[in-house]
């Protein structure tokens, strides 16, 4: 807990806090109730926000989300409990111990299994990450910048081996992705990529 005053500045990492993984994927129901929260998303979107990974209190988070630093305290416990954020630091306040946090990982990917067995909750946690991107997307066009969000949506018809063939180029990008290494001095990049077919002879939009 915070309590304002004196700060002890000597900050004490902690040994078991270890490197955070690239990747983590959401294959429980627990862990993905963790997610299905807009408070508890906003939390763990902020402490991914760059690529080092920001040490955070929850007083400092409180502050960067403009909500009272009494209602983070819940959702903090419930995002280390699912193992998405962990005590990576602590410091004296005024002679109580503060636990500052960090992501475990610098992204997350929901189990194709865990969506469809877990549907209303899978739902949730889909539209708060929706959401998320939004709010990026609008914040990156506003800036005064030449990098404007690139954004492709596309609604046809291919043929089968087309409809396969663009899902193994993604499925390539995605494991490109995943070899790059972290650059602390790099930018930031957001990026969304989402596809699904519907069955041959059903209009296109109809629910699978």
């Amino acid at each position: 807990m915070w309590q304002d005053g004196f700060v002890d500045e000597r900050v004490t990492e902690l040994e078991t806090a270890g490197e955070p993984s690239a990747f983590r994927e959401i294959d429980t129901v627990e862990t993905l109730k963790a997610l299905a929260d807009p408070t508890r998303m906003a939390i763990l979107s902020a402490l991914t926000r760059s690529p080092d990974l920001p040490v955070m209190s929850v007083k400092e988070l409180a502050a960067k989300l403009g909500e009272p630093q009494t209602k983070l305290y819940r959702h903090v416990r419930q995002l280390e409990e699912a193992g998405l954020i962990k005590v990576a630091a602590t410091r004296m306040v005024s002679g109580i111990l503060e636990q500052r946090y960090q992501a475990c990982q610098r992204n997350v990917r929901l189990s194709s299994t865990m969506l469809r067995e877990n549907i209303d909750e899978a739902e949730v946690a889909l539209q708060m990450m929706l959401d998320e991107f939004r709010d990026g997307v609008l914040a990156a066009t506003l800036r005064e910048s030449e990098e404007r969000p690139v954004l492709i949506l596309v609604e046809t018809t291919f043929a089968p081996a087309t409809a396969a063939e663009l899902r193994r180029r993604l499925k390539e990008v995605h494991e490109w992705l995943d070899q790059q290494p972290e650059d602390p001095d790099g930018v930031l990049v957001n990026m969304m990529v989402g596809l699904y077919t519907d069955e041959p002879g059903r209009p296109t939009g109809s629910p699978a």
